[in-house]
């Protein structure tokens, strides 16, 4: 047994330097074995009596922080999921808006061109009835000329005949006709 605490004297030495004045004696042996039964005893008590209910206790608390981390990455793979879900909407809606934007200037310009042409339509058909107009008044007007005309030469021809029919007299009868005119 001396032997035995001589080396852990000396792998004490070893390790915290040389100790002074280092004797083993009986009741250090002793006060050994009482501590190292206390150990012992501490150990066992520990483990009979403490030992269960602790590692009971760090395994729920362990078996709850699993539970914790678990349904956190559940947490972030559903997060991710909506995120792409929503991502998707978006750009289905953004999509939509475009088609919709894109359909509405479409028919816009479909209305505008509809619109311009019953314009072009209308103000041609007005030009058409105004030049019918202008041409039903232009024979109007020349009918009238043509029949003032004839009144006019049938009034010369009755005054012509009514007077001798004389060369100087020819002329005053055309001047007279002329200037009542």
């Amino acid at each position: 047994m001396n032997e035995i605490l001589e080396k852990i004297a000396e792998a004490v030495n070893s390790c915290l330097g040389p100790l002074k004045d280092l004797k083993v004696t009986g009741s250090d042996i002793r006060d050994l074995l009482i501590q190292l039964c206390a150990t012992i005893l501490l150990f066992v008590v520990v483990r009979v009596f403490l030992w269960k209910p602790i590692t009971h206790i760090l395994e729920t608390r362990r078996q709850a922080i699993d539970q914790a981390l678990e349904d956190a990455k559940n947490s972030k793979e559903n997060a991710k999921v909506l995120e792409e879900e929503l991502a998707d909407e978006l750009a289905k809606a953004k999509a939509s808006v475009q088609e919709i934007l894109a359909k509405a200037e479409r028919d816009g310009n479909v209305k505008r061109e509809q619109i311009i042409s019953e314009a072009k339509e209308e103000a041609k058909q007005r030009l058409e009835n105004l030049e019918i107009e202008l041409e039903q008044e232009k024979n109007n007007m020349q009918k009238e000329i043509r029949k003032e005309i004839v009144d006019i030469a049938f009034a010369a021809a009755e005054k012509i005949v009514a007077k001798e029919i004389d060369q100087d007299k020819y002329m005053d009868v055309v001047d007279e006709i002329l200037k009542g005119a």
